[in-house]
């Protein structure tokens, strides 16, 4: 009997949690991402970047948004942000956003894509390529920052760096212990 109850319990808790927050939708201004409060009931991904639309759902009606309009939307559990006609990936909200974007580039005689790595300070600020002088410059008065910025990084590609156990950038983690 202890077993039912408890497996009713557990089943309960996962419907309403699935249903606590909607998997997609469209986030109108920075202030809506940053409280997680998405409008409209869905999204189509991949129209902001083809046109100027982007195509929602509001109940049984089908809206086209201005992609001027549209800060940011989710899809399938994850954050995108639109700036022009990019949609960059919301890799962190902590403290200050990390984003990535795939792009084409040239090697030799070959084209590859490459993961790029961005950042901005505050939800709805211009997002810049992650570098330690762009971090310095985003955060002058955070010396303690710049120290630990230059102790444990020399190239620029290693800001984007994971910590799998912490489950955390490791620009995250020093930054937490800056402020």
């Amino acid at each position: 009997m202890k077993r039912f109850f408890l497996s009713l319990s557990i089943l309960g808790m996962g419907l309403f949690s699935a249903t606590a927050f909607a998997q997609n939708g469209v986030y109108l201004t920075a202030e809506d991402f940053a409280n997680k409060e998405l409008r409209y009931d869905d999204v189509n991904a991949h129209i902001p970047f083809r046109y100027g639309k982007v195509k929602v759902t509001d109940g049984n009606k089908k809206l086209l948004l201005d992609k001027n309009d549209v800060y940011g939307y989710r899809q399938g559990n994850q954050d995108y942000r639109i700036i022009g006609n990019n949609a960059y990936k919301v890799l962190d909200a902590e403290h200050f956003h990390i984003y990535s974007r795939q792009v084409e580039t040239s090697k030799g005689k070959g084209r590859i894509t490459e993961t790029q790595y961005y950042f901005s300070a505050e939800p709805g600020s211009e997002l810049q390529p992650l570098t330690i002088a762009n971090l310095k410059k985003a955060f002058p008065d955070n010396d303690r920052f710049h120290q630990l910025l230059d102790l444990q990084f020399r190239h620029n590609n290693e800001l984007a760096w994971y910590d799998d156990y912490a489950k955390k950038f490791k620009i995250k983690s020093i930054y937490t212990q800056s402020i």
